[in-house]
């Protein structure tokens, strides 16, 4: 999830604006079927978890792409991975962020020197 600028937004401002697009672009039948959750957010991170039902995984992760902006900020949401078990994409999720943490202490290090 990359944002212009980082604003604190609550979770019920982040589903609303998924279940905004998933009802504009895939109409109400369609969003009726996908048993969304917002698992995890984290701003400062730049990630999120979100669940929802495998035979709507497709439908979900349009509507994300599409979503540009929440209550006035720019943002743009950037599927990574997906998994069956939430289980896993933490373990991605903590993997990730400690590989991001290393990079930027280096270019720290690097820009000191």
């Amino acid at each position: 999830m990359l944002s212009e600028h980082i604003k604190h937004l609550n979770n019920q401002e982040i589903l609303n604006s998924i279940w905004s697009s998933l009802w504009k672009y895939f109409g109400l039948k369609e969003a009726s079927r996908v048993g969304l959750w917002l698992v995890d957010i984290n701003f400062l991170e730049g990630f999120g978890i979100i669940r929802c039902s495998h035979q709507t995984k497709e439908v979900v992760i349009s509507a994300l792409t599409l979503i540009t902006e929440i209550s006035g900020n720019k943002i743009v949401f950037s599927p990574i991975k997906t998994s069956g078990t939430i289980r896993s994409i933490q373990i991605t999720k903590k993997l990730f962020l400690d590989r991001n943490k290393k990079n930027i202490k280096d270019i720290q290090i690097m820009e000191i020197s």
